[in-house]
């Protein structure tokens, strides 16, 4: 066996990286080597030419440019991301950063650049590395979906550390070779070998994934990232702690640069230094992460492991008050560097256990850009204030570090409390409601024991709960806790800790999992499944074989599902395992069972497996069983239709939402598709391909993504629907306003709909005003039919009864603007109260509107308490008497299917080619094909 194939089976076993992943993951890891390696050439490169030129007291001036171009690039970049294709802006970016380095070589080769404009090679620097990775990471999640991307990211990062490593030394050499400035162009050379891998990854795992599946796999912020930082308290101070650390780092970096420059004057030898210790930082801090982290977590908890951190850089900072020499300086450096990116880093993200997984990744990144550029400025601030304001030695920067310090152990101290308080309401929420007798108190101490005492001794709510939460961290400490969960009374808890076991290595259980195959519960059974086909030692392809083929329906329906779980999206792996010739093999066998029962189950698991696996090729068997008389073979098949995210699919899932017993799992199903779904509901609402009830239903969904785009959305669905769909979806913004205070609803939209339906009221009275006065001259045998008569009195009622849905639109829109508990009630009063009760509704309304408001609403309410059937009442009202054709325009105009065939209806009984000017107008207009077949039929009878 060659060196190449021993060395293949040592990653793959090593790492738990699959064959056929390992070509596009190794590419993945070297274009990650490659960005950070150039930035480790290009930034010691940089600060090296920077501070020889324009000395360390243009280092404060430099970091503010930093941060403000970091927060006003991150803004015009998110713009970018949702005009372009990501690759696109990787590829532009790439090409742009080539060329930047270039010119910067050239330029400064030639001294045709210095002075201040090293500010934008500097400021460029900070930037470029920020978003390279920020795009791979992005482009790497597009690769690889959650479970795998879980397995696989640890070992595409070792990648970036090793580049971190090599980069640093290699600008070190290069500067016994080659002049400073040429490394800006040998970096912009080598980042060249980036734009094939990305081309050709894209290429061959991105551009066969519809709309959808991107979505999934790389979901957007659309929720404020700070709204939810300030909504929780243990998130502000995990923001704010991380902020303290980059501001001291940045004061350290300076010190660091400063006494540097003074030492090493040698331009070279400057960046041969910088390179040099990058690079070592990188080695410290990794092994630092692979042999002491875990054991300093482990042994003094969370919380005073985040001390190790201020208490290094608070050693070093009082040694450099009295011993100020640059070995003091890199020592600290060491200390800030090293420990950052492994102790304190691992505290971390053990203290965010308590935090949802979806607002973690919600907030990161904006903690990451925005809370470490907002630090930088404001280390920038304080410098140019003590530097370059009251020039003081950077010697003397420790006392502010001290400081500072001080106020960072603070606030660890609350971080530390604040996590207690949250982990005791995450217990307590997971904890048992309807039995409180049930309920376990588990006293909060250090994370790690807190966990483990959770899932030793809590009740089965807690346990799960903490379950879902160790799965998000992988934490091998764990294992000994989660193994003991084998045996627990809980099918629920025994799949959830096999799930868990399936990304932890302490030690392989196959052999106790295969017994666990036997399970009568086949959640169980599944996730037993897909940890062997993961972890079995043996030949998995024959395991898989003799279970698939087993006797026992459960054991062989768990089977298929488990292994069309592991291989979604992996047509090699299907094609290894012969997964269709599986599903054939299961349909044989479905259509061989006598019994009820068993052949339901057995179709179930088929349309699961379908569906996991995306095999195309039996889709029709989705669609066929959508059909199907058993209401559980629905739900299933609405289910595995929307694991496909094919489009093909949304039309029939559409179908089943407005039946009560499927509505619930056709709502999870079109959610299941992501955003990009609500764009493809708002189309079909609008051109109204939906029945309205339907339409009414899909608006719960878009509902449901609570995101400001379904907001957005559901505000341009109550400008011009018909009523049905306008009301779901007022109500819709009324709770997702109520219930997420950080979507934006606009005060000004919701008064100019109010007085737009204000507006619409007055006018549906004047219509009906005219239509009786109309009534009232044609009110003989030979002016008017007995048949346009009745058709006339049936317009007037439902027009009436129109007047009732646009007051109830007014005062649901109302409900948006004011709380719903004050306005609700107002409207039943007005409607059916006595009169003294709807004066006193009335006269509530006039103490809560605004001016504007009450101007045009208050005479809406007072007419309600008119009689419409008397003239001198109707006079007070004002209103502008139509002709009838005006009348019928108004009407036509409407989204109102309805009132449409109810006008068409009297101009038909009226049988007069006055209106056929109007009805050939709405026909060129009028987008609906049923009123338009309509008019066409009223055209040729008259």
């Amino acid at each position: 066996m060659s060196i190449l194939n021993i060395l293949k089976l040592y990653i793959i076993k090593v790492f738990d990286i699959k064959e056929e992943e390992l070509h596009k993951t190794l590419l993945l890891q070297l274009y990650i080597f490659i960005l950070i390696a150039t930035l480790l050439v290009v930034k010691p490169t940089i600060n090296s030419l920077f501070l020889s030129d324009l000395t360390s007291s243009a280092l404060p001036l430099a970091y503010v440019f930093t941060a403000l171009a970091a927060i006003i690039g991150s803004f015009f970049y998110n713009k970018a991301l949702e005009k372009y294709a990501l690759n696109v802006i990787i590829e532009r970016t790439l090409i742009g950063s080539i060329i930047s380095l270039i010119v910067f070589g050239v330029l400064l080769n030639f001294n045709l650049a210095a002075g201040i404009f090293l500010y934008i090679p500097y400021v460029w620097v900070a930037i470029f590395g920020l978003l390279t990775a920020s795009q791979f990471w992005l482009l790497a999640n597009l690769v690889y979906n959650v479970r795998e991307a879980k397995r696989i990211f640890g070992f595409i990062g070792a990648g970036a550390i090793a580049g971190g490593i090599f980069g640093g030394y290699l600008t070190s050499l290069l500067t016994n070779i080659l002049d400073t400035k040429d490394l800006l162009i040998v970096a912009g050379l080598f980042l060249i070998i980036c734009i094939p891998i990305s081309r050709y990854i894209w290429k061959k795992e991105v551009v066969g994934l519809n709309t959808f599946q991107k979505s999934i796999r790389n979901q957007s912020d659309s929720k404020s990232p700070l709204k939810l930082i300030k909504q929780s308290k243990l998130l502000s101070l995990i923001a704010i702690v991380v902020g303290m650390s980059v501001l001291i780092a940045k004061l350290i970096d300076y010190q660091y640069s400063d006494y540097a420059s003074r030492f090493i004057e040698d331009e070279e030898e400057l960046a041969s230094f910088f390179g040099f210790w990058f690079s070592t930082l990188s080695v410290i801090s990794l092994l630092i992460q692979l042999f002491i982290t875990n054991r300093i977590v482990g042994t003094f908890g969370v919380g005073k492991s985040l001390l190790w951190l201020p208490a290094g850089i608070l050693l070093g900072s009082i040694l450099l008050l009295f011993v100020p020499e640059l070995w003091v300086i890199v020592f600290i450096k060491v200390v800030d560097g090293s420990l950052k990116q492994s102790v304190n880093k691992s505290a971390t993200e053990l203290l965010s256990i308590p935090i949802p997984i979806d607002i973690k990744k919600k907030t990161k990144t904006f903690t990451d850009v925005v809370v470490d550029s907002i630090a930088t400025g404001i280390a920038g601030f304080i410098l140019i204030f003590f530097i370059n304001g009251l020039n003081i030695s950077s010697t003397y920067i420790s006392l502010i570090i001290i400081v500072l310090i001080l106020i960072w152990l603070v606030l660890i101290y609350l971080l530390s409390k604040q996590y207690i308080v949250a982990f005791k309401e995450l217990i307590d929420i997971s904890g048992s409601k309807k039995d409180k007798t049930s309920k376990v108190e588990i006293k909060v101490t250090s994370i790690v024991n807190t966990v483990i005492g959770v899932l030793t001794s809590g009740n089965e709510n807690q346990i799960l709960h903490m379950l879902q939460k160790t799965l998000e961290v992988k934490d091998e400490r764990f294992f000994k806790s989660i193994k003991n969960l084998l045996d627990h009374a809980s099918p629920r808890i025994k799949a959830l800790a096999i799930e868990n076991l399936y990304f932890l290595n302490t030690e392989n259980l196959s052999s106790q999992i295969e017994l666990m195959v036997q399970d009568a519960d086949q959640n169980v059974t599944t996730s037993a499944f897909r940890y062997l086909l993961k972890k079995h030692k043996q030949n998995t392809i024959l395991l898989f074989d003799k279970y698939v083929n087993s006797e026992d329906t459960t054991i062989s329906n768990a089977a298929l599902i488990g292994l069309s779980l592991e291989l979604r999206n992996n047509k090699l792996l299907q094609e290894r395992f012969n997964l269709e010739q599986k599903i054939e093999n299961a349909l044989k066998s479905y259509s061989e069972l006598t019994t009820p029962e068993s052949k339901i189950d057995k179709i179930k698991a088929i349309l699961e497996a379908v569906g996991n696996a995306k095999v195309k090729k039996y889709y029709d068997i989705i669609k066929t069983q959508l059909l199907s008389n058993d209401i559980d073979v629905v739900k299933t098949a609405l289910m595995s239709a929307s694991k496909t995210l094919e489009p093909e699919f949304i039309d029939i899932i559409i179908t089943h939402i407005t039946l009560k017993e499927t509505r619930k799992e056709a709502i999870e199903a079109l959610y299941f598709y992501n955003e990009p779904i609500i764009n493809i509901l708002y189309e079909k609402i609008i051109k109204e391909t939906l029945d309205f009830e339907d339409a009414a239903h899909v608006i719960l969904v878009i509902e449901k993504f609570k995101s400001q785009h379904a907001v957005n959305t559901l505000i341009k669905l109550t400008n011009d629907t018909e009523h049905t769909v306008k009301i779901e979806a007022i109500e819709s913004l009324k709770r997702l306003k109520w219930k997420y205070s950080h979507l934006k609803i606009k005060d000004q939209f919701i008064v100019d709909k109010i007085l737009d339906e204000c507006h619409l009221y007055q006018n549906t009275l004047s219509v009906i005003h005219s239509q009786i006065i109309i009534q009232y001259k044609r009110n003989t045998p030979t002016q008017e039919s007995q048949d346009e008569n009745d058709a006339r009195k049936g317009l007037i009622q439902l027009l009436e009864q129109r007047l009732d849905r646009q007051l109830q639109r007014i005062f649901r829109f109302l409900g948006i603007k004011y709380h719903p508990n004050d306005v609700d009630p107002i409207l039943n009063t007005i409607m059916h109260g006595k009169e003294e009760q709807r004066i006193h509704a009335i006269e509530f309304l006039d103490n809560i509107l605004n001016n504007q408001l009450k101007k045009e609403l208050i005479p809406v309410a007072e007419s309600v308490l008119l009689d419409t059937n008397s003239e001198e009442q109707i006079k007070k009202l004002n209103l502008k008497v139509l002709s009838e054709i005006e009348c019928y325009n108004e009407l036509l105009k409407r989204k109102d299917i309805k009132l449409k065939f109810a006008v068409l209806y009297l101009i038909e009984k009226s049988d007069n080619m006055h209106f056929k000017p109007l009805l050939e107008m709405v026909l060129i207009n009028d987008t609906n094909l049923k009123i338009r077949a309509k008019i066409e039929a009223i055209l040729r009878k008259i």
